[in-house]
């Protein structure tokens, strides 16, 4: 059993004293919504390692019905890794039985027809992590899964869902927006967002050899800026930096947070009962 982090410590300790719990909590429309912290890559970036939180599906359907409740309205499954989670196609579905929307962050491992089929019933927009050619993509999530990831993507778009790719930017590998930019052009993407690298999770003990410096973080952002302009109508290339923009985040083991730029700066909002 791993031991909880400080912070989802204090998270719990938190709500146990009753302390921000009157509403309203001012959740946005959306949510990221935490199913699982396991997860079946081993990503030296990851903002949410596995830690043991694997909650049961009855638990995440309450949880999903308390955030419908105050005016949350799209539910954002990602993890851990969201798909290996037995519950993910009923979690789904129940959204949308509430009148809810449906999105999804995964590695792109795994992808049972099933899934698939309640992904496309359900409207579900797809984001799929994809971090650069075959030899990069595999340092990055630690194992062989480029072929995987890059056939479901296939998968996904001969479906007909809504889906986008993601990519991480670590220190020294600029090249892999150029990359991912083409495979996104030559394999019917629309959308492409570029993450810079953010020290939380395994991330911070990666830092020294995946952060960013000042000057590199700069030009990575022209560079994406200067790839968005070129591709205008062909591609959406997106900057997307966590540090800059806190999102709210409902952990597996059920605490709501506001992520920022490291877990020291995270605000805890509640404890979902």
């Amino acid at each position: 059993m791993s031991t909880l982090n400080p912070r989802r410590k204090s998270a719990k300790s938190f709500a146990r004293n009753g302390q921000g719990l009157a509403e309203p909590y001012n959740l946005p429309p959306s949510i990221c919504f935490r199913v699982t912290r396991y997860c079946n890559a081993r990503c030296g970036f990851c903002l949410a390692p596995p830690d043991g939180a694997h909650p049961d599906e009855e638990i995440l359907l309450r949880r999903i019905d308390w955030l419908l409740l105050r005016g949350v309205n799209t539910i954002h499954f990602c993890g851990g890794e969201p798909t290996i989670h037995p519950g993910l196609p009923r979690l789904l579905v129940h959204v949308h039985a509430q009148g809810g929307k449906t999105k999804l962050t995964t590695n792109g491992i795994k992808l049972p027809e099933a899934l698939l089929s309640i992904l496309r019933a359900t409207d579900t927009q797809v984001k799929v992590s994809l971090h650069g050619n075959r030899v990069h993509h595999d340092a990055m999530v630690g194992l062989m899964a480029f072929d995987h990831t890059t056939r479901n993507l296939g998968r996904l778009i001969a479906a007909g869902i809504r889906t986008s790719v993601q990519t991480t930017v670590v220190a020294n590998a600029p090249e892999v927006v150029e990359w991912v930019s083409e495979f996104c052009l030559n394999n019917k993407v629309r959308r492409l967002s570029i993450l810079p690298f953010i020290p939380r999770g395994n991330g911070l003990d990666r830092r020294v050899e995946y952060e960013l410096s000042s000057t590199q973080r700069s030009s990575l952002r022209e560079l994406v800026a200067q790839k968005r302009r070129a591709l205008s109508g062909r591609l959406d290339l997106r900057w997307l930096d966590f540090t800059a923009q806190p999102i709210h985040v409902v952990e597996a083991d059920g605490c709501v947070i506001i992520e920022s730029a490291t877990e020291a700066q995270d605000k805890v909002l509640c404890q979902i009962p």
